[in-house]
């Protein structure tokens, strides 16, 4: 069974979502480790506008970059898979001027990254995951592994072609599930 690296896509010249507030960032607020969170506010969000030189900006996506380990949906995505993916975490919800948009944190931690055949640099930092074919869930699934669990969301089989029907179906632009790749 493969796995999959669920991430936003198709980000040329299209809006990124930041924190609106830096100290949520040094407070650890937006780390997305797999563990649960209990938010007490819902933290504020900016779109930055990254363009390349002599191209034109794009509309944002219905799937945000964000930061490492995570991505943001906007309410059409939520519609589209949200169901799908809440199985497998939270959507937290983000707050946008008056718009609410919801960071996906993924709590389903799966041990499934086989440590020898894993490729590492030479301080140990993981470069490209070898997985254990036997640990990586047979069920529709969305994961996290603890050893890239800060920047790294998976899908098995099942759950990319779930997000992928679904996401075609609805139209959500800026999600993609693709081959994992080197760090």
């Amino acid at each position: 069974m493969a796995v999959w690296e669920i991430r936003p896509g198709d980000m040329d010249n299209r809006p990124v979502i930041v924190a609106g507030d830096k100290s949520d960032v040094a407070q650890g607020v937006f780390d997305f480790e797999g563990q649960p969170k209990d938010w007490m506010h819902r933290p504020p969000v900016e779109l930055f506008l990254r363009v390349k030189a002599k191209s034109k900006l794009r509309e944002p996506a219905n799937v945000m970059a964000f930061m490492a380990g995570t991505f943001v949906l906007d309410a059409k995505a939520r519609a589209a898979i949200g169901g799908f993916l809440s199985r497998f975490g939270q959507l937290l919800e983000l707050h946008h001027g008056g718009e609410t948009l919801y960071a996906f944190n993924c709590t389903n931690v799966v041990e499934c990254v086989d440590q020898e055949k894993t490729r590492r640099d030479e301080f140990g930092t993981v470069i490209l995951e070898a997985f254990d074919d036997a640990k990586v869930p047979k069920a529709a699934s969305v994961f996290k592994d603890p050893s890239t669990a800060a920047v790294r969301v998976y899908a098995n089989d099942a759950a990319k072609e779930a997000i992928e029907r679904w996401s075609s179906d609805a139209g959500v632009s800026g999600i993609e599930v693709v081959p994992v790749e080197p760090l």
